[in-house]
């Protein structure tokens, strides 16, 4: 099984306010559109939020109503974004590969995911991971097959997992696309349509 994290339990440090509560053109929040993207695609998805989120947590889950979410408030996540996947990818068990999003980049296509699920699943025994590069940078969602887990949980810091990703290149797998929404995030107020 192939399951997805979208990270959201960072501080938002560069942006004035929650961003992830940020509300988009469409009137729904910058978090739940990442997250409804994301979810379709999956058997399981879990939202990592930060350690103090558990009403946050509970606000999403009675919004978005969908039952193959769950929500994971990362003990480690003031000490950055690496401690936060590390928490929970540490507990997985029965995954076979992880897709790893960020809560902040609602603009993906919905045919970008399913690329990259295809791309994993003709390439799964290789234990790649699969890499979406647009105009020639990398982007998310990045699949790690489930090799990598143990790695990724070591990491430390506010660096996410491309150190792993460096350290294994001839496992990777890059799929190039025409969707500028796997590098398009917000970190600040002005670079998207949003208020709040």
């Amino acid at each position: 099984m192939i399951g997805a994290i979208v990270l959201a339990a960072g501080s938002s440090r560069r942006f004035n306010g929650d961003k992830r509560r940020s509300i988009l053109d469409s009137g729904k929040s910058l978090l739940e559109t990442s997250i409804e993207n994301a979810a379709p695609h999956f058997t399981e998805t879990i939202v990592v939020l930060r350690s103090g989120d558990s009403d946050y947590a509970a606000e999403l889950s009675a919004s978005l109503a969908d039952s193959t979410l769950s929500f994971f408030c990362a003990p480690g996540s003031a000490l950055g974004m690496a401690h936060s996947l590390g928490n929970v990818i540490s507990a997985l068990t029965d995954w076979d590969a992880a897709a790893v999003f960020l809560g902040d980049m609602p603009y993906l296509k919905p045919g970008t995911i399913d690329k990259l699920i295809d791309t994993y699943k003709s390439n799964a025994k290789l234990q790649p991971i699969i890499v979406p590069v647009n105009a020639g940078s990398y982007g998310h969602p990045v699949i790690f097959d489930k090799d990598y887990f143990d790695a990724i949980a070591a990491l430390s810091g506010d660096v996410g997992a491309k150190a792993v990703i460096n350290a294994n290149k001839a496992k990777v797998i890059e799929v190039p696309l025409d969707d500028s929404g796997i590098i398009k995030d917000i970190d600040l107020q002005e670079s998207g349509s949003i208020s709040g």
